[in-house]
């Protein structure tokens, strides 16, 4: 009730009386971060003096308290990616890229980026912040084949699914296709990511991605407690799908329940 109350008093502000509120508080806690909105869809540009980022979803300025390129290594370690050795010429695959952070980590790497992001006014800014604008960001759900699915927004928790969570979210047709199909990494001499986040769909994307994964380096996963209506965890299903296809569990964090996984061919091929 008392995060509803919030919500709404958050949200009856223009965006550029909120933006200025929030600056004001800022300035006062000596944060070197400000907001500015920027046209008129929500959209609103964050900045610290070395950096910026657009954001969509009022409070998601929050993480960037310490800097921009700070919160996105903040959401990197997240899912672990700090302790990984990354040769640069990969690709960084983002399932469910909202603004496009992981961008930022993957070119700080020398990585090339492909961001998957079906909600459109997150895709409009992972193309803002990652592909000057261009539509770059692929708005389309990962699935286990090409079809249309039904996708359930709930945006504003970044909690958006092709699962449906319950009658109350507003839901809409998209096309979903296979990473197989979608991504081509023949041509890539680097470090290969495949970064997982997919609110319980994790196995249906797995399941699309069988010639794809004996490319894939390191696949980093969220498999934590958002699958359908009964927020059930993918871990199970994700690990022995992953074990089947040569990868061995390497980092595991179980209050979120993230993992990442070695493709053991691989990197046997990189040692010797």
């Amino acid at each position: 009730m008392l995060r509803e109350l919030k919500h709404r008093l958050v949200h009856s502000v223009s965006l550029s009386t909120y933006c200025r509120l929030i600056n004001a508080r800022r300035a006062i806690q000596g944060m070197p971060y400000r907001i500015m909105p920027e046209g008129n869809n929500g959209i609103h540009v964050v900045r610290d003096g070395e950096a910026e980022i657009r954001i969509c979803r009022r409070g998601r300025h929050r993480r960037y308290k310490r800097g921009v390129l700070a919160g996105a290594e903040g959401v990197a370690r997240q899912y672990q990616l700090h302790k990984l050795d990354v040769t640069p010429g990969g690709t960084f695959i983002d399932c469910g890229a909202n603004v496009g952070e992981m961008g930022y980590w993957a070119r700080a790497r020398g990585m090339g980026y492909i961001a998957f992001e079906p909600e459109a006014l997150e895709a409009e800014c992972c193309d803002l912040n990652n592909f000057d604008g261009d539509a770059g960001t692929i708005r389309k759900a990962l699935w286990k084949e090409d079809t249309t699915l039904t996708f359930f927004s709930k945006p504003d928790t970044a909690d958006s699914s092709v699962l449906e969570i319950d009658a109350t979210h507003p839901s809409v047709e998209i096309e979903a296709v296979t990473l197989d199909g979608a991504v081509d990494l023949t041509e890539r001499a680097g470090t290969n990511i495949f970064k997982l986040e997919a609110e319980g769909a994790e196995p249906e994307v797995l399941q699309g991605a069988a010639t794809t994964l004996p490319m894939i380096d390191y696949v980093a996963v969220d498999c934590g407690y958002e699958r359908g209506a009964a927020q059930e965890h993918t871990f199970i299903e994700v690990h022995d799908m992953l074990l089947d296809k040569g990868f061995k569990l390497i980092e595991a964090e179980f209050r979120r329940v993230t993992a990442i996984y070695e493709n053991q061919a691989r990197a046997a091929a990189w040692d010797a």
